[in-house]
């Protein structure tokens, strides 16, 4: 979450670091500490000394760093570098040079200065604390990190340092180092109400929600009116699913004139688990009004979307945002998320490839990783994945779940079926139900695994996995109308995206109604007309009813785009050239298959139903987990 106090603390250590180098201990000269009020007569003084001497390169310097303190960059990057031409070995001159260079943004120049200048001095500690700025702004975190912890190591009380390190390390994700920076702070400085609000922000970063409750409390009966800590404990009752106080929190920040949009944002989203959508769009629509690069309220947008199964509209809302934001490792995940939601994986590999470039710790993101890699049928990396997790999390819901599809995949379905039937003594949720249904019905166990699937439903009737499921227990007990029925009502509903069409055309064919299922199908690829999985179903019933021609259009279509049915389209394809005795495109399509080397049959391709060749995702639930509302 977006926290005003970091924002401008942050830029008032970097003026502090900028513009006061005449404090640090280790400068050699004393120099005039600069402000609004001096710093005009300071630079004209400046300005007829360096007239007075062009070789002064003290005037040099100074005037830089008045030209600095009033951000005129261009101006105190002239300055600075005649100051350094002059006494190139000069670590002052040099550390100004990348406090200039930091400030046109060219951090990587900037970096470069400033280890040049640790050469020269390497007892000089705001250097290690500029480095650290430089490199967390190219997003070298753990660079950062060593950098400061060399400050610490020489200076144990230096406080600039520890508070650094705490934000990184908040950024990293790596809480308990941030809290230990913290309490340092706390000890340096006890009665500093920043550091006690940063801790707050920390356990609540932790999903620590208990000692973040009680720390709230204390602090709110030190200052009843702390607008920040009445923001933190809105965000915390938020996550405990503590409606009406949260909404208590919103309506006292809105009569103290304090309600920020981020606020806003969390109250839309209470109001859309109050079922009020309108509202809570109205309220979201009010925030973009006022600021069309709001990107927390186009992420609202977007899970509001989501919820009512409007996938699309939610996709162009995340695209939206990255254009504001594209340096951004969550809008790039929640993208891959939804782009393979649609089955559209070569995007989504994209996506998910930038998002894990940016940013590659965060657990969803390696959790999706892993779902590709399991898909694509790298299992040796797949396994190195999960071990690697279990370290972070051995008890996380999606991990347990990955660990079971890996199982699954192996064919080890009694194994899958122990270890999620012990996930869901430590956490029952839907997913690991979901799961366990499935389980159940790879190992024929089809009544059991209907009896789950009808739970599933009466607690998510949307819920497409699970209807495709039910629907699949019901034909292997021969109910074939009740699984008809119960697909059919998804035919027009965007959840399915596709595969309504497919499953009941497949039962359709199964009663030998070839016709009538070509016909959903068709229909079904209107819609969809990259969903493979439908064009196979089609393809395949042309050759039945002998329709060549028809064939041969789509499979040739197909397989100009790259799918996971390339094999298959190009076999069938080929069957057709011979059936219309087109000897050249036979042999040229045959020779096609033949170069791929791991043909894959019809019949092994569709013996596990295209359920479960799909990834299981919860986008919805994976945009709140990634949205700055849980983010500092």
């Amino acid at each position: 979450m977006h926290s005003k106090f970091l924002h401008y603390l942050l830029i008032y250590f970097c003026l502090l670091i900028a513009f006061n180098g005449c404090t640090n201990p280790n400068s050699p000269l004393l120099r005039q500490s600069l402000n609004r009020a001096n710093v005009d007569s300071f630079i004209e003084q400046q300005e007829e000394r360096f007239n007075d001497d062009k070789n002064n390169l003290d005037a040099a310097f100074e005037l830089a760093r008045g030209r600095l303190f009033l951000r005129e960059n261009e101006q105190a990057e002239g300055a600075v570098r005649v100051a350094v031409q002059g006494s190139p070995l000069n670590a002052e001159y040099l550390e100004l040079l990348g406090k200039v260079l930091y400030a046109k943004e060219r951090y990587a120049d900037a970096i470069k200065e400033w280890n040049a200048a640790l050469q020269v001095d390497p007892d000089r500690l705001s250097l290690y604390l500029n480095l650290a700025l430089g490199y967390e702004q190219i997003r070298e975190y753990g660079k950062a990190v060593v950098s400061l912890d060399e400050v610490l190591q020489r200076d144990g009380n230096y406080v600039e340092a520890y508070f650094h390190l705490a934000r990184i390390q908040i950024k990293r994700q790596n809480y308990e180092s941030a809290l230990e920076a913290v309490e340092n702070l706390l000890v340096l400085e006890p009665s500093n109400k920043d550091v006690q609000l940063l801790r707050l922000r920390i356990f609540v970063a932790q999903g620590n929600y208990y000692p973040a409750s009680v720390l709230a409390t204390e602090l709110l009966a030190q200052d009843p009116q702390w607008v920040e800590v009445l923001r933190e404990q809105l965000r915390l009752f938020y996550l405990q699913q503590n409606s009406d106080d949260a909404l208590s929190r919103i309506k006292e920040l809105a009569r103290m004139g304090k309600l920020e949009p981020e606020d806003q944002l969390i109250y839309a989203l209470l109001l859309s688990k109050q079922g009020r959508q309108a509202t809570a769009n109205q309220v979201l629509e009010d925030l973009l009004r006022r600021d069309p690069t709001n990107v927390e309220a186009l992420l609202g947008r977007a899970q509001l979307s989501l919820q009512v199964g409007e996938y699309q509209d939610a996709l162009e809302l995340i695209e939206k945002a990255l254009e504001i934001q594209n340096q951004r490792a969550d809008l790039y995940y929640l993208r891959a998320s939804l782009l393979f939601q649609r089955r559209d994986y070569l995007r989504g590999d994209i996506a998910l490839a930038r998002a894990l470039e940016l940013d590659d710790r965060p657990l969803p993101y390696q959790l999706l990783n892993a779902r590709r890699k399991l898909m694509r049928g790298e299992m040796q990396q797949v396994e190195r994945i999960i071990e690697k997790l279990k370290q972070q999390d051995a008890t996380n819901v999606y991990l347990l779940t990955l660990q079971a599809d890996l199982l699954v995949t192996q064919g080890k379905y009694d194994k899958a079926e122990i270890l999620l039937r012990q996930a869901l003594v430590v956490k029952e949720t839907f997913t690991l139900r979901f799961s366990l249904a499935r389980v159940l019905y790879l190992q024929r166990k089809y009544p059991l695994a209907l009896s789950y699937t009808e739970d599933l439903l009466k607690d998510s009737p949307t819920h497409w996995e699970s209807v495709y499921l039910q629907s699949m227990a019901l034909l292997q007990l021969d109910q074939t109308e009740q699984a008809l029925k119960l697909s059919e009502d998804f035919l027009a509903r965007e959840e399915s995206q596709g595969l309504a069409h497919r499953l009941v055309a497949d039962i359709k064919r199964y009663r030998g109604q070839e016709q009538a299922a070509q016909e959903v199908l068709i229909r079904g690829l209107e819609r969809y007309p990259r969903q493979f999985y439908l064009i196979e179903a089609l393809s395949s019933s042309y050759l039945v009813t002998r329709q060549y021609n028809e064939a041969k259009v789509i499979l040739e279509n197909a397989l100009k785009a790259e799918s996971p049915f390339q094999s298959i389209f190009l076999d069938r394809l080929a069957a057709v050239y011979r059936q219309l005795n087109d000897q050249v495109a036979y042999q040229r399509t045959l020779r096609q298959f033949q170069q791929l080397n791991d043909p894959i049959s019809i019949q092994q391709s569709l013996s596990v139903p295209p359920l479960f060749q799909l990834l299981s995702t919860e986008p919805m639930e994976s945009l709140v987990n990634t949205s700055s509302l849980n983010r500092d």
